[in-house]
């Protein structure tokens, strides 16, 4: 880029395959729903931006790319997108973001479900009849503790199974 002269002028995108367990929770593979298999790295550097190399502590989907390149780039988003454009965190790495972040697994002939928020990972398997999942990433980052069925923690999970449910991956096909 630097060669070319178009350095200060071309945002760079990289990102990578989600995780993959090693023994973690005795598992080998990928394709789970934890934190460990499903987190993802994600940089984007647009040289017209002061914060370049601050790390941004928010949760975000590969979803999020498409319309954020749109934005830069001073096009339209087109409507009906299910990512939202990363720019405002692009220019403010710690500004709000409620935009939760979503995982799907298949298994056998039915389907996992995660939302993930900033605090709170919520998993359903198969809308509840294999299990609900919910860990809080502020206590337990490793989701060592399934606190879905603690009576003290029914409003989160009633709050994130309906965001669950409302979402594109959540919503039930006609």
């Amino acid at each position: 880029l630097e060669r070319l002269g178009l350095r200060d002028n071309t945002v760079i995108v990289l990102w990578g395959d989600h995780g993959w367990h090693l023994g973690e929770k005795g598992m080998w593979a990928k394709g789970t729903l934890f934190d460990v298999s499903a987190h993802a790295p994600l940089l984007i550097v647009d040289p017209r931006l002061n914060t370049a190399g601050q790390g941004c502590p928010r949760t975000v989907e590969f979803v999020d790319i498409y319309p954020t390149l749109v934005e830069l780039c001073g096009l339209t988003v087109p409507p009906g997108l299910e990512g939202r454009s990363l720019a405002p965190l692009l220019n403010n790495p710690t500004a709000a973001w409620d935009k939760p972040a979503l995982s799907v697994v298949a298994r056998e002939s039915w389907l996992g479900r995660s939302l993930r928020t900033e605090r709170w990972c919520y998993t359903e398997w198969d809308e509840g009849r294999y299990g609900v999942e919910l860990y809080d990433h502020q206590t337990d980052p490793r989701e060592m503790k399934n606190l879905a069925s603690a009576p003290q923690y029914a409003a989160t999970v009633a709050e994130l199974r309906e965001k669950l449910h409302n979402s594109p991956i959540g919503r039930k096909k006609p």
